[in-house]
């Protein structure tokens, strides 16, 4: 499960460099959360980290409010995908 970050961000975190060049090489399953009013990681950046993802097997969820905010369905929602995943890939 990757998301809430993004190739731009309103903090002292930046290194899109090295988050581009490290996405290139994930091919495990990949659930991405995006918080769709996220004020520290713009959508778009976040939809371009996406793209640049290359696992054949990769989904976008995507939620109303804020970076910190995560609703009870999308922890359900990741704990899903983990499960599935643990049980296919097991």
């Amino acid at each position: 499960m990757l998301g809430k970050f993004g190739l731009r961000e309103q903090t002292a975190m930046s290194a899109p460099a090295r988050v581009t060049r490290d996405a290139a090489r994930i091919t495990a399953p990949v659930l991405f959360h995006v918080q769709w009013h996220d004020e520290l990681f713009p959508r778009e950046g976040q939809l371009a980290l996406f793209d640049l993802l290359p696992s054949p097997d990769k989904e976008l969820v995507a939620y109303p409010g804020p970076h910190g905010e995560t609703r009870p369905d999308a922890v359900s929602r990741w704990r899903e995908f983990i499960a599935r995943h643990l049980v296919e890939d097991g």
